[in-house]
């Protein structure tokens, strides 16, 4: 599962990057890509919270899954405030969590950058069999 959050992590990162190249510009023009992009980051980032974060407590890796979680709701509620058709709304909570976050973009988004790089890494390390953090 560490991919899959670790490739939510990559797409939250190029939702939200002020610095992407032309070929991918095609995922944040699209509303509808945006919104369903957004949704799954938000969907990962509360999975990786909720069943691997908050049952490895204790761990280094439940309390990454923790951190790296909160910034990738946090992108997602950046990117589907900004970009999607969700959006739209002045009133609801998403309008509501954009204002709070808003003012933090750039440290969430450096942050999740070191987590995706964190979680990158450890991929490979694991593939290859070296020992990994927290071990």
């Amino acid at each position: 599962m560490g991919i899959v959050v670790a490739i939510f992590m990559l797409l939250g990162l190029l939702l939200v990057s002020p610095w992407l190249p032309n070929r991918l510009r095609v995922l944040r023009e699209n509303p509808a890509l945006v919104g369903a992009l957004g949704a799954g980051l938000f969907a990962a980032g509360l999975w990786n919270a909720l069943w691997h974060g908050l049952r490895h407590l204790g761990d280094f890796w439940g309390l990454a899954a923790l951190v790296s979680s909160t910034l990738m709701v946090s992108v997602a509620i950046l990117a589907l405030q900004e970009r999607s058709q969700f959006g739209a709304s002045r009133t609801g909570w998403l309008s509501r969590s954009y204002r709070f976050i808003r003012p933090l973009s750039l440290p969430i988004s450096v942050g999740l950058l070191a987590c995706f790089l964190l979680y990158a890494t450890t991929l490979v390390q694991l593939n290859l069999g070296y020992i990994i953090i927290g071990q």
